[in-house]
């Protein structure tokens, strides 16, 4: 078996850590020059979702005790910034926020791939962006309401799983639906995670997919509790410790063109929730802000709150985050054409 540069650097990447929608078909802003950081100015902190779910109470969290950390202690300013499935955040980090170090946001891992897969084309550079650190890689999954009547692997062959989406789901759904012959179809239009649950609670669709099994446990604790819902696939690298049954993406690959090309698109879980700062700041504003974060990531106060939302710190660092990024868009052109192939909608 061969395995292509992204996936020897990948394969491990617990180890590693250790050691546009509208925006698309919009010209670049002007880019602004990068200044020195303001001392005690407010600082921003931007998530690409609605209110309300997990990836909004992780920004949270951040947000809540970075400014500790940072030079002056200054108040940062939690903003949601939804639109485009995360495109809108990205573009305006990358093209319009200042370069001083007092705008940051948390990306849609997904986001990570997009230029590399992706038919939209955004007018910047995503591996370009200022990467800051993720308090934790993921594990995404499918999951299933407990009365739907797909409850297994071996029922996506047999019955059609209806789940809710806003986008960010179709390339997982696709995979199913290719590696597996999976009965699996999307209705879009829910704005954000929030309305998607909402949907399973009233059994207006049986599941979702690309939900991290740690943002799951953060929003709706109960629901895992409980057993309301049930994880039928892990689309990550390696399966989750807490999850050893649910089957993983990675075993139904038949040949090593399809496993490098699962590699590649199972990347975005090492970012799991990424941190970001534009583009092209000066290097000693990058190394204050990457700093700050991996500070936060030790900081007790912050691990205590983390507890509470039941999330386990596992951070990564933003070196390593630009290190993998780099990797993934110097992939073979056989890997990505493959990779394509497995997420077309075609």
């Amino acid at each position: 078996m061969t395995r292509s540069p992204l996936s020897r650097l990948l394969i491990l990447p617990r180890l590693l850590v250790v050691a546009a929608g509208a925006i698309a078909t919009q010209p670049a802003a002007a880019q602004p020059a990068a200044a020195p950081f303001p001392t005690g100015k407010p600082v921003s902190m931007h998530v690409g979702v609605n209110p309300g779910g997990g990836n909004d109470q992780i920004m949270r969290l951040v947000a809540r005790h970075i400014g500790n950390h940072l030079p002056g202690n200054p108040s940062v300013v939690a903003k949601n910034t939804p639109g485009a499935g995360g495109r809108r955040l990205a573009g305006l980090l990358a093209n319009t926020a200042p370069r001083d170090g007092t705008e940051m946001g948390m990306l849609h891992r997904g986001l990570v791939t997009e230029q590399l897969l992706g038919d939209v084309a955004v007018p910047f550079k995503l591996q370009d962006l200022t990467w800051l650190g993720t308090p934790s890689a993921t594990t995404d999954t499918c999951i299933v309401w407990h009365t739907a009547r797909v409850q297994g692997v071996a029922d996506l062959k047999q019955h059609e799983l209806v789940i809710a989406g806003d986008g960010n789901e179709a390339w997982q759904v696709y995979i199913l639906q290719r590696l597996l012959g999976a009965k699996v179809r999307t209705v879009l239009g829910y704005p954000g995670g929030s309305a998607m649950n909402l949907a399973m609670e009233r059994e207006e669709a049986g599941g979702r997919c690309a939900y991290s099994w740690q943002a799951l446990k953060a929003a709706i604790p109960d629901w895992v509790r409980d057993r309301k819902v049930r994880p039928i696939m892990q689309f990550a690298l390696t399966k989750h410790p807490e999850l050893p049954d649910v089957p993983l993406i990675m075993d139904f690959a038949k040949t090593d063109l399809d496993r490098n090309a699962l590699h590649l698109l199972m990347a975005p879980q090492v970012f799991g929730f990424p941190f970001v700062a534009p583009p092209g700041l000066l290097p000693e504003v990058r190394d204050m802000l990457r700093l700050a974060f991996d500070r936060t990531m030790q900081d007790p106060r912050f691990r205590d709150d983390a507890r509470k939302i039941r999330l386990e710190p596992d951070p990564g660092k933003g070196e390593i985050l630009e290190r993998v990024a780099r990797e993934i868009y110097a992939s073979s052109p056989e890997t990505v054409a493959r990779a394509k192939q497995l997420i077309s909608s075609q």
